[in-house]
């Protein structure tokens, strides 16, 4: 089922993200063309205050309408993502973390990008102020929502956010396994 690349190029590069067309033959002989937009990585964070998960609403262009998402933001150039997490939280919710746990990795719209998130549940919870300054490009409404009232917003669409709904359901299920 591999596909064997012939041929790559790259008819635009922008600030964040590069398309990337690639002429390929599959395993049967068959050849084709892929387009990949390429993306560096993002991470994406549960802030858990043991009631209740840091969210933030912003205008996301591409959708034409407001998201209610976790706290996001995409990996600078060699930049691990942990201190990216650390980072974007700040940024974002003004939050400063104690303890750090690696959730899923994975990978958010692989039909077409390589895009590929990292998801980490932000526990000890205090100010950051005056740590980071919110990236000027972005306006943000940060807000709370308990377990069960992100949940809920899941369930009667006004959580739309692939990222959040993963960590979400991820955090649910983790914590039900341990009984909390």
């Amino acid at each position: 089922m591999e596909e064997r690349t012939l041929n790559v190029d790259r008819p635009w590069t922008g600030r964040r993200i590069a398309v990337r067309v690639d002429e390929i033959e599959r395993s049967d002989g068959h050849r084709t063309t892929r387009e990949v937009v390429e993306h560096p990585g993002a991470v994406a964070m549960l802030a858990w205050d043991g009631e209740r998960l840091a969210m933030v609403r912003q205008w996301r262009h591409a959708t034409g309408g407001e998201l209610l998402e976790i706290p996001a933001g995409t990996l600078d150039p060699d930049e691990p993502p942990l201190e990216t997490a650390r980072r974007e939280l700040a940024e974002e919710v003004n939050l400063a973390a104690a303890s750090w746990e690696a959730g899923p990795t994975f990978y958010t719209a692989p039909g077409f990008c390589d895009e590929l998130m990292h998801l980490y549940l932000a526990t000890g919870l205090s100010d950051a102020s005056g740590e980071d300054a919110a990236d000027a490009d972005e306006l943000l409404e940060p807000l709370w929502l308990t377990l069960d009232q992100a949940l809920e917003a899941i369930d009667d669409g006004r959580i739309r956010d692939g990222k959040t709904i993963a960590g979400v359901e991820w955090l649910a299920r983790r914590l039900r396994s341990r009984g909390a």
